[in-house]
């Protein structure tokens, strides 16, 4: 079977879609967030010290300065997150995780863990690590490998 460039492409889309509904339901019912926001938070919970400088923040989730800005002010809002300013010698701001950014995800982890298990339960366990490497490869390092 020859699976053409548009129609893999259209597929990665369509399952991207499908995956991001269901966590967008679930997050927002049971945690409150986006999928997007948990996103940002997942980041920076993995990220040294709970926190990243915002341009580095930016292009590890794609989104231009101006709209991590935006979902900065609102987590901000919310107590989640916080920008601070870095070292006076690298004159960045930084994006840092809150205490109470760290305990909502440490449940919204598990129910995302527990949504992308049953998502991947179709697929042959064997397979996943080769699906896992085209997957990274077509993000041509745009997100830091875990």
């Amino acid at each position: 079977m020859t699976v053409d460039a548009l129609g893999l492409c259209l597929n990665i889309g369509r399952a991207h879609a499908s995956l991001n509904l269901k966590l967008h339901e679930d997050l927002g019912a049971f945690h409150g967030l986006s999928y997007e926001d948990f996103t940002l938070l997942h980041v920076l919970l993995r990220a040294e010290g709970g926190r990243m400088a915002m341009t580095e923040l930016s292009r590890t989730l794609g989104l231009p300065m101006s709209a991590l800005v935006r979902k900065m002010v609102l987590l901000e809002k919310t107590g989640l997150a916080e920008r601070t300013a870095g070292a006076i010698e690298d004159n960045l701001r930084h994006a840092t995780i809150r205490p109470s950014g760290k305990k909502l995800m440490q449940a919204a982890v598990t129910t995302v863990e527990a949504i992308c298990a049953d998502t991947v339960k179709s697929l042959a366990p064997q397979s996943l690590p080769q699906i896992n490497a085209a997957l990274l490869a077509l993000c041509q390092d745009d997100t830091p490998k875990a």
